[in-house]
């Protein structure tokens, strides 16, 4: 049997301090019937008036995950309800977002929801712990997640890493992620790079991180050889940045073009080498450019 991973011990405190009984007032209809409910108990609520939690760190989901979810949820029904505040006029999202969405997606009218008495701050922190823990998060969402516990609510290093029972030393090197530029930053959260790329160039400045990492996506370079890179300083980056052509060069290359009909760049490097790439549309255009290099 999987065993459920232990909650950081300030979580389990804020959660349990949170689900003491208490009454509170929940809209169960559309009519605005009332009933009193201890937050403990799980209780259906109008989809229509839960609204998204602003401070949730997920900021991508997958259409077809959550049809998948959804179809699930029709066939073996939700196992386990959402977590929602009462705010003016409905609730606002703790926890469950994927699940919320996915019912959606399925047209339900109500969903199992938990309600508790949390104010904003206590519901920014779960909503983020909950998924740090699952270890679900994109890093770049992680890094922004845990940014904002940190800078946005005041919660140091040390709290963060007692909350979501992860390492401090993570804590730390995940949020050196938001030094990264925004160039960066968008290919790691694509998942075109990994996160060791990424770290690795962390010490350059924000154009020679682009540079870089642009180098690494064209030639799919390890983490290792941008490792590499990166410790030769700004001063060896010539190997992958574009040089500027010459006028020989461009002249060169717009006979060349003229001559086979065809779209074509010349590149050299300090020591003359260099190569000629020659583009093409369909194979009727390639043999065409063979035609006119045979004669």
């Amino acid at each position: 049997m999987t065993k459920r991973k232990a909650l950081g011990s300030g979580l389990e405190a804020l959660l349990s301090n949170k689900t003491s009984p208490s009454t509170i007032k929940a809209k169960h209809s559309k009519n605005d019937k009332k009933a009193n409910v201890s937050e403990t108990e799980v209780i259906k609520i109008p989809i229509e008036t839960v609204s998204r939690n602003p401070n949730q760190p997920r900021k991508k989901f997958s259409e077809d995950s959550l049809i998948s979810l959804g179809n699930s949820i029709k066939e073996n029904g939700m196992l386990a309800p959402i977590i929602v505040r009462p705010t003016n006029g409905g609730y606002e999202l703790i926890a469950g977002e994927r699940r919320w969405r996915a019912m959606q997606y399925i047209r339900e009218e109500s969903i199992d929801a938990i309600v508790m008495n949390s104010n904003e701050k206590d519901s920014a922190i779960i909503a983020i712990v909950e998924n740090v823990q699952r270890e679900d998060l994109n890093a770049i969402e992680e890094a922004e997640a845990l940014k904002n516990l940190n800078e946005k609510l005041g919660i140091n290093h040390s709290e963060i890493a007692k909350l979501t029972g992860k390492s401090r030393s993570h804590i730390t090197n995940i949020l050196r992620l938001n030094d990264l530029s925004s160039f960066v930053k968008s290919k790691l959260f694509e998942g075109l790079i990994e996160m060791g790329h990424a770290r690795a160039v962390l010490s350059l400045s924000e154009r020679e991180q682009e540079l870089l990492i642009n180098h690494a996506i064209k030639k799919k370079l390890s983490v290792r050889a941008v490792e590499g890179l990166a410790k030769k300083g700004p001063t060896n980056k010539k190997s992958f940045q574009n040089r500027p052509k010459d006028q020989d060069t461009v002249i060169i290359e717009r006979e060349l073009s003229e001559t086979l009909g065809a779209e074509l760049q010349v590149t050299t490097d300090s020591k003359g080498r260099g190569k000629i790439i020659i583009k093409y549309n369909n194979l009727d255009q390639l043999q065409g450019i063979i035609n006119r290099i045979k004669n």
